[in-house]
């Protein structure tokens, strides 16, 4: 194989693997030899040297088609300055114009050697931009706008964003949060269960299933006028009453634990505002203006957690589950 080869960003030397798009323009590659890259936000060491038990084996570098850099692995933790902070750096991936897209400040190999506390020790708390607000919270990755804006945080599982929602109401989040181009908050994923109100009452806002991937997803959401549109409540039973009086109630539910067979966990009721109509679970649609909707304690309203020890349950005496 090729030990260099030329790029728009110059020519690349100690080329230990590559692959191809179609075309022939360079896809990605792994690096064994000192390689400094320019960028728009100064040059960049690649990554080359895997020696440290820390480092992950990774590709150094990767493209896109056009031949602009879409991610780089830096050898070494590097400040890199943006519109909403100045952040070290072990991981950063661009948008095709080259603005950058995402920032890891950590990028460790997770191993029996190497924890995820141990990693955790070595972040730094950060302070960002957002809007017309500073922040300061350690983050797993930050999310950009193209425009330089913070678009997302991924927090670290044993960290809690403060974040204040458009009611006012301060409140906190764990796995991540979005947010406009503007500052003004886009989604959520809140700590603990938290009212808010919506066009069918106040509902109590928490997804006691949400597993912490990245904050680029999260159940509670808001438009860009602060209303809500979208939340999991695993705690409240909703019962739509139709014109003619029939009643249909709709609330989370119980469901095998996917690895632990004899423990179940709640499936949260999904519930989406579009215009003028209420969806629940992705499926059953009503107009908001021609039902009416009461909203009540689930049976699950105590516990919004997994559900497997009875004999600590406090309402294991009633209960009819299997």
């Amino acid at each position: 194989m090729k030990m260099s080869l030329t790029t728009k960003y110059g020519i690349l030397n100690g080329l230990s693997r590559c692959e191809f798009y179609d075309c022939g323009s360079i896809r990605e590659c792994t690096l064994n030899s000192f390689n400094q890259i320019p960028t728009n936000y100064g040059v960049l060491l690649a990554q080359y040297d895997d020696s440290n038990p820390r480092k992950k084996f990774t590709k150094s570098m990767s493209f896109y088609e056009s031949g602009a850099l879409k991610t780089i692995a830096l050898e070494e933790q590097t400040l890199i300055r943006t519109p909403a902070g100045t952040f070290t750096a072990e991981l950063i991936s661009f948008y095709e114009s080259g603005a950058i897209k995402r920032l890891f400040p950590l990028n460790g190999k997770i191993t029996g050697y190497w924890s995820e506390d141990d990693e955790y020790k070595m972040a730094s708390e950060l302070t960002l931009k957002i809007g017309n607000e500073t922040i300061k919270t350690k983050a797993i990755s930050i999310y950009f706008y193209e425009s330089g804006a913070i678009k997302g945080l991924t927090l670290w599982p044993q960290d809690r964003l403060k974040v204040s929602i458009p009611s006012g109401k301060t409140i906190y989040a764990r796995i991540g949060s979005t947010f406009y181009s503007d500052g003004s908050i886009k989604s959520l994923e809140p700590y603990i269960p938290v009212g808010v109100d919506t066009p069918i009452g106040k509902l109590e806002a928490f997804n006691a299933s949400a597993i912490g991937i990245n904050g680029d997803t999260n159940s509670l959401r808001f438009d860009t006028s602060g209303k809500v549109i979208h939340l999991m409540t695993s705690t409240d039973k909703i019962t739509v009453t139709v014109p003619s009086g029939t009643d249909t109630s709709y609330q989370p539910r119980l469901v095998p634990n996917p690895l632990i067979p004899d423990k179940k966990e709640i499936s949260p009721l999904t519930v989406e505002f579009k215009g003028n109509q209420v969806i629940f679970n992705n499926s059953a649609r009503y107009d908001i203006d021609k039902h009416s909707f009461e909203v009540s304690p689930s049976f699950f309203t105590d516990y919004a957690s997994s559900c497997g020890d009875c004999g600590s349950c406090k309402a294991y005496s009633s209960c009819t589950l299997p």
